[in-house]
């Protein structure tokens, strides 16, 4: 998909006139972008359970809005996103041998569908055309994480919650044609602790933090 996304970029590139930002880069935008997000949360509970048990690396897809100003060669603005997450059902589990309740199966689930942000973005225009930039801002995340126990003494605890935390990153646009740009952004996400599993001594801990790696066409008004 992203072969083709870029394919695409490269005919209309070719196909525009040379000064395709037409003199600014002061307005309103909108667009759409598709890339992959990296899932790497921290997770503090039995040793037997490893933080990368729940890395993953998933498909991503949303929609962006925005308005920048031009001084010079420098653009600033800001931005609002919202992105569906691929990153389903991370699961680990261990087993602890007990020598009177026998065997017990401790499992551990770990969920994100998607994240929202409004962000500032300011940046320095390497030509015309070409604008390298950086962002941050807030962000808003539902998760969904789990534990359950097998056994005599065994049961469950889920805990849904939306979480408000920071995102920050980097990108490069190119306006290829007139009204038209593309750009490469990379942005990683920030939030506060998700604790399960009760407040005793099953309670474990996920820290959540994952990246976007987003490819993005928009218009500009």
């Amino acid at each position: 998909m992203i072969k083709i996304f870029y394919a695409s970029v490269a005919l209309a590139a070719l196909a525009a006139p040379a000064n395709a930002q037409d003199g600014s880069w002061t307005g309103y935008y909108a667009g759409a972008e598709i890339g992959a997000g990296f899932s790497h949360p921290g997770f503090d509970g039995p040793s037997a359970v490893s933080s990368s048990d729940f890395s993953d690396t998933a498909f991503i897809g949303g929609v962006y809005v925005g308005h920048d100003w031009q001084a010079g060669q420098f653009v600033y603005g800001g931005v609002a996103s919202f992105d569906f997450l691929g990153f389903h059902n991370q699961n680990s589990s261990h087993v602890v041998v007990d020598p009177i309740f026998g065997g017990k199966t401790h499992s551990y689930n770990y969920d994100l569908d998607w994240v929202a942000s409004a962000r500032a973005r300011a940046g320095f225009l390497a030509s015309d055309q070409f604008l390298l930039y950086g962002t941050a801002g807030v962000a808003v995340s539902r998760f969904e994480t789990s534990s359950s126990t097998t056994g005599i003494l065994g049961g469950a605890d889920a805990v849904n919650t939306t979480k408000v935390g920071g995102a920050f990153g980097a990108g490069v646009e190119y306006a290829f044609a007139p009204h038209w740009a593309l750009k490469t952004e990379y942005v990683h996400y920030v939030f506060n602790n998700v604790h399960v599993g009760g407040n005793g001594a099953d309670q474990v801990t996920f820290k959540p933090s994952f990246g976007t790696l987003n490819f993005g066409i928009s218009y500009r008004f």
